[in-house]
């Protein structure tokens, strides 16, 4: 492969179309000439595809196991509230649209309770936030708000030592918001960097959804998501690795 934009061909798709090309790949491993071996065709996954996955994984740990629904702040009390008609479509399969704007939704609404608590701890006067934006607060006290919202509302490296304490010290509703917002804040972080092409950060988020891949069965997705970065940075040549990042920024900007 003297020419890398000369003979490289990119197939973009979903986790069957880049089964098909491997299997496609393998069965033709024993020809003579690398073209008709088809080493020119390269996979690449699609996206949208893999935010598919990110909101089925969601659903998966937050929904569909029924000891998930009992808790009073868990996910499935916030759908009763937001689609009271379809709960009987959440709890079996709800598919991507609807999870999609669940996410979307509790998410915000969530985000504003957060500032909410937060802005009152700061000031009792604030018990709401309409008040809270009368006082004219200025970016300097935003973005300190934010931070701290950041380091108290979000599960982080503290979250496992909440869950060694013993079970009278613990606080599990407010351990499982805290997981609930974290899971949340990585598919919006997710979604954000494919609306605007960041693909540095889409690569960033694909190696924490790996990990919830594999802890959700979905094995072939984390492999599949694994074996590109690892591709893409170790295993491709340089000028394909610009290539395969242009097309990744072009595809994330439909989506």
């Amino acid at each position: 492969m003297s020419d890398v934009s000369e003979y490289v061909v990119l197939f973009h798709g979903d986790l069957v179309t880049g089964e098909r090309i491997k299997a496609a790949q393998q069965h033709c491993s024993i020809e003579g000439s690398p073209w008709n071996r088809m080493q020119h065709v390269i996979f690449v996954p699609g996206l949208f595809h893999l935010k598919m996955a990110c909101a089925d994984a969601i659903w998966q740990i937050f929904i569909q196991p029924s000891a998930a629904r009992e808790d009073v702040m868990s996910l499935m009390q916030d759908v009763g509230i937001l689609r009271p008609r379809e709960i009987g479509i959440y709890t079996s399969k709800p598919g991507f649209q609807r999870m999609h704007q669940l996410i979307g939704y509790d998410g915000t609404c969530r985000h504003l309770d957060c500032w909410r608590v937060e802005v009152q701890v700061r000031n009792r006067e604030h018990t709401s936030l309409d008040i809270f934006a009368l006082s004219e607060p200025s970016f300097e006290d935003l973005q300190e708000i934010a931070d701290n919202i950041s380091r108290k509302y979000i599960g982080n490296y503290q979250l496992r030592q909440m869950w060694n304490k013993s079970a009278s010290q613990r606080d599990q509703q407010y351990e499982n918001s805290l997981l609930l917002n974290k899971y949340f804040m990585l598919y919006e972080e997710l979604s954000y960097a494919m609306n605007h092409g960041d693909i540095g950060r889409v690569e960033s988020c694909i190696i924490t959804w790996i990990l919830i891949f594999k802890a959700t069965g979905k094995h072939k997705y984390a492999t599949q998501m694994m074996d590109f970065l690892c591709s893409v940075h170790f295993n491709y040549p340089e000028g394909l690795w610009y290539v395969l990042k242009g097309n990744a920024k072009l595809g994330t900007n439909i989506i």
